[in-house]
């Protein structure tokens, strides 16, 4: 069996190889168009995800995680370069809120339906579907896209001193440290440990924590469309992300006093769902990541921070990941699932906190991107 190190790594690849494309998808948008770039990540995204069922090793397995994470790499930051060339700016929040709530919902089937299903049709038949349904909408949306593709063109050049100036941005800087932990946070609970420490610690039935992690995407898909619907219309950024810090850093502090003083199991609920609502204000963050850069660059800046922000969800997987490992002496197993003791999660409790609590300082300093004028 894998080790909880190899375990998190399969899913930590996914958001590994889909960070590092960010960058490479957002130049290549700009370059290209939204549109084709686009066209190009679902047909490869359709493919990897019909081949991952049929992975029958430890390599394949990783192998194929890692081809879907390279293809879908190129979707949101298409996305954001599609929204950004059709709407106006004091547009794009709100049709980018609308876009991830449609989108999103795709993710809600990905805990606890998903869960159901794997328990009756098993792991690998259910992935096929997944994969089925994406070929399926990809076909069915390639006439619009090869369309729109040839009439939204790009003439720009990839130039690496534009690129570098964004890297080199400032005033951006509170954005790219604060947005990828919290989302790093969130990513942590809801799809790596949230369900395992339920399991672990209070003894809650697989599919009853798998409804937690259920809500908590369903409220963050909600709240998605809410965070930009609110930052549309008052046209305020750093209120919002100032909010989404502290509410990381509240429900952390729930967390783990919480495990500590063993309450209630509501309160990891109210934690969780805390958690959904902090990560569903990153559309604000791309809004801001777009207005601080001039606007041809409008991929490429949003895609060097959703890089940062995978990268963080890479690495607060892997430590979680080796937290769990260096307390698996003390952990028991019950026909053949490993328990882990408490002292393992409230480690990894307390790191996210220290976390938390740099992301909400960090967000102070954050200026607000209305009153920056772009260079």
């Amino acid at each position: 069996s894998l080790s909880a190190t190899a375990v998190t790594g399969l899913a930590a690849i996914t958001f590994l190889i889909y960070g590092i494309m960010q960058v490479f998808a957002g130049i290549t948008a700009d370059r290209f168009g939204g549109f084709k770039t686009f066209l190009l990540g679902a047909f490869l995204l359709s493919f990897s995800s019909v081949l991952f069922p049929f992975a029958y090793s430890p390599f394949m397995l990783f192998l194929s995680r890692a081809f879907i994470g390279f293809s879908a790499g190129f979707i949101f930051i298409s996305l954001i370069k599609i929204l950004s060339t059709i709407y106006k700016e004091d547009e794009f929040p709100l049709y980018l809120g609308f876009s991830l709530l449609l989108g999103y919902s795709g993710g809600i089937f990905a805990t606890y339906p998903l869960e159901r299903a794997v328990s009756f049709i098993g792991w690998r038949n259910s992935f096929l579907i997944a994969g089925v349904v994406c070929s399926f909408f990809t076909v069915i949306g390639l006439p619009f896209l090869k369309k729109a593709g040839e009439t939204f063109t790009q003439k720009q050049t990839f130039s690496l001193p534009r690129f570098l100036k964004v890297v080199k941005n400032t005033r951006s800087f509170p954005l790219v440290i604060a947005g990828p932990v919290n989302f790093g946070i969130y990513f942590l609970f809801q799809s790596s440990i949230g369900k395992k420490f339920l399991e672990d610690f209070w003894n809650i039935p697989s599919p009853r924590a798998s409804l937690f992690t259920f809500i908590m995407i369903v409220v963050n898909t909600a709240f998605a469309f809410l965070s930009a619907y609110a930052t549309a219309l008052t046209g305020k950024r750093k209120p919002i992300i100032i909010f989404s810090t502290t509410t990381t850093l509240i429900a952390v502090s729930i967390l783990l006093f919480n495990l500590l003083f063993k309450i209630h199991t509501g309160l990891f609920l109210l934690s969780y769902i805390f958690l959904a609502i902090s990560a569903a204000v990153f559309p604000v963050y791309v809004t801001a990541m777009k207005e601080m850069n001039s606007i041809e660059l409008t991929a490429t800046s949003v895609g060097f921070l959703n890089t940062v922000s995978y990268l963080c969800v890479t690495l607060i997987n892997f430590i979680s990941g080796r937290i769990l490992d260096f307390f698996s002496y003390s952990a028991v197993k019950i026909t053949g699932v490993i328990i882990y003791p408490a002292v393992a999660y409230r480690t990894i409790f307390l790191v996210c906190l220290l976390l938390s609590l740099f992301s909400f300082l960090i967000s102070l300093t954050l200026k607000e991107p209305g009153d920056i004028e772009a260079k």
